[in-house]
């Protein structure tokens, strides 16, 4: 499995995949070579074997910046890096099967499938698309469309996903599967069962401080808010190039006193996140699934979801808007702070949706996938 981050070195979704599904194929006995860029600490006590391949010194959520403004052409270093120890591990391992996530690993997969004669899965969790707020990449979009016609199956982590893998990129779309994202409902249900409520809301927004998640909308839906009702903190946890943008937004908007911005949360206090907020939203303008809604549905956190987002295809439990559409955004929150039966409601229907949604359920799909090549 070549991948780009590994807890604790992840700047989202994707480390988070790649660890658990990882974790749960251990558990049903099938042996995982994780490749991943080499850091400046080593990472102990892993359910796969983690192969770290060319030096690099970056943080837990600054991965991509890491390499610097040669960024491109170090991607490839460590692609053609990845390949050669591919081949090299293979002699003695005698590989079963190449599985690569997103754009960055596309290049190693396609030059090791060259080299050891195997089947090939790419897994796309997103696309330039969608991360990009200025316009796309050409370049990256052209790996992408590269390894999506390349690999001899592409798994994607929603259906939304996988129209537009068909629509955009011209996938085969016999040859693109589902599998949505998992969540462990065990490590926040406790939360939930002891969770208190206290005479100030909480509202939540956990997410890269990117364009691409929505965090304008979220400080705009936040101003409409408070001026109706008053004993309401929105929080927003996460890093990202527009946090700085964003706390001088919220001084304009005239609400800073009631933002809390809590930077990075490491995996330890993101249950406390969940457990102590009211009503979570997840405004994206773009988000192939969105793995923090889900476990704010584990925690019995009511979600508010764009309508561009995949986890919304898992759940009738949740209450959707347009992202651009902040008066209705508005309106949603002050309804699941006003009427706790609503709240509560939700919550409890959310925690049953979530349990649906296991880690092991999600290695079981991707193994079906892998059976169908091997």
């Amino acid at each position: 499995m070549l991948g780009w981050e590994f807890p604790p070195f992840k700047s989202g979704g994707l480390g988070v995949h790649c660890y658990e599904l990882t974790s749960a194929f251990a558990r049903k006995g099938i042996e995982v070579d994780f490749y991943m860029p080499r850091t400046e600490f080593e990472i102990k006590g892993t359910t796969p074997k983690l192969i770290q391949v060319m030096p690099v010194h970056f943080g837990p959520y600054t991965a991509r910046e890491a390499y610097g403004a040669d960024f491109m052409s170090r991607v490839l270093q460590y692609n053609l890096k990845c390949a050669e120890e591919v081949e090299k591990n293979n002699r003695e391992k005698k590989y079963d099967l190449i599985h690569n996530h997103d754009w960055l690993t596309v290049r190693a997969a396609l030059l090791a499938k060259q080299k050891i004669n195997k089947p090939h899965v790419f897994t796309v969790h997103s696309t330039e698309y969608d991360r990009s707020g200025l316009g796309p990449n050409p370049q990256i979009l052209d790996i992408e469309r590269m390894g999506v016609h390349s690999a001899d199956r592409v798994i994607t982590v929603s259906h939304m996903m996988k129209k537009q893998l068909v629509d955009r990129f011209g996938a085969d779309c016999g040859r693109v599967r589902v599998v949505y994202n998992g969540v462990d409902p065990d490590k926040f249900m406790k939360k939930w069962e002891v969770r208190k409520y206290s005479k100030e809301k909480v509202v939540l927004f956990l997410g890269r401080m990117a364009e691409q998640k929505g965090p304008v909308q979220f400080l705009q839906a936040a101003q409409k808010v408070l001026s109706v009702v008053k004993n309401v903190r929105f929080v927003m946890a996460g890093g990202g190039d527009m946090l700085p943008y964003l706390i001088n937004y919220s001084i304009q908007l005239g609400i800073s006193d009631r933002v809390t911005f809590l930077g990075y949360l490491p995996e330890s206090q993101l249950h406390e996140a969940y457990a102590k907020s009211d009503v979570y939203v997840l405004p994206s303008v773009s988000e192939p699934f969105g793995i923090t809604a889900l476990e704010a549905m584990a925690s019995g956190t009511p979600i508010i979801l764009s309508k561009t987002s995949g986890v919304s295809e898992i759940t009738p439990h949740c209450l959707k808007v347009d992202f651009w559409d902040v008066n209705k955004m508005a309106e949603d929150i002050i309804a699941l702070l006003r009427y706790r039966v609503l709240n509560h409601t939700m919550g409890i229907h959310e925690v049953e949706d979530a349990k649906k949604f296991s880690w092991d359920r999600a290695a079981d799909e991707t193994f079906n996938v892998y059976r169908e090549l091997v």
